[in-house]
């Protein structure tokens, strides 16, 4: 499944909501189990096969995709012990060679348990070469992620990379920040949090100290 863009995001959604389905129900056979049993089953699977599952039928597709569900299922991944379902990522850069930046991510499990780890290309939104990306930060499995463009354009971008679906956030400020010159808008920070009052995803935005904004994403705004 393809990254989407702004225009096939809605003005708000749950980030871990899975596309929906066009087609019937299955007509193939399923097996008389319990529901109480199914559930239990796909809470423990990883997110790449739920993602499989919601076309098996509309059931499966609005049971995985309730909230109810995505939170049991997001506390059952914290709290493993074995650590399956976690992984880090991080952002490399060679200011010479623009071929040579980007964003990877190893599975915590092998980076604990093994000397050497393998680190994978990711492909994050807007991959430009030539830019340059920044993690914000990463909040049940949700990533902030600033993307510094030629000339020192920053767009952010809510991104869940399990299921390759990403948001661009509304601009922040209508100017262009400068990536060399120590001007008067060189000096930002973004930071990014769950708000678990308000169930809402949310990044801080700060320049010089003097002005700082808050991104909700329930709202789709920015707001001092």
């Amino acid at each position: 499944m393809e990254s989407q863009g702004d225009e096939a995001v809605p003005k708000w959604d749950n980030p871990f909501r899975f596309p929906s389905i066009s087609s019937e129900d299955s007509v193939l056979p399923m097996p008389n189990l319990p529901a109480e049993l199914i559930t239990e089953i796909l809470l423990r699977l990883p997110v790449k096969s739920l993602l499989k599952f919601t076309s098996v039928c509309k059931s499966w597709l609005s049971l995985i995709s309730s909230p109810e569900f995505v939170k049991n299922h997001l506390l059952l991944s914290a709290t493993n012990k074995d650590y399956n379902h976690h992984g880090v990522m991080f952002n490399f850069a060679r200011l010479c060679e623009p071929k040579q930046q980007g964003i990877k991510d190893c599975s915590l499990t092998s980076l604990l348990n093994h000397p050497v780890t393998e680190a994978f290309d990711l492909d994050y939104p807007d991959k430009t070469l030539g830019d340059f990306p920044r993690l914000v930060g990463s909040v049940n499995g949700l990533v902030c992620l600033a993307m510094t463009h030629y000339g020192g354009l920053i767009d952010l971008f809510l991104w869940n990379p399990s299921i390759r679906k990403h948001k661009k956030l509304p601009n922040y400020r209508p100017y262009v920040f400068s990536r060399y010159l120590e001007d008067e808008y060189s000096d930002y920070q973004f930071g990014f949090a769950y708000d678990e009052l308000q169930d809402d995803y949310k990044v801080v935005g700060r320049v010089r100290g003097i002005e700082v904004k808050i991104y909700s994403l329930r709202s789709d705004s920015w707001r001092l």
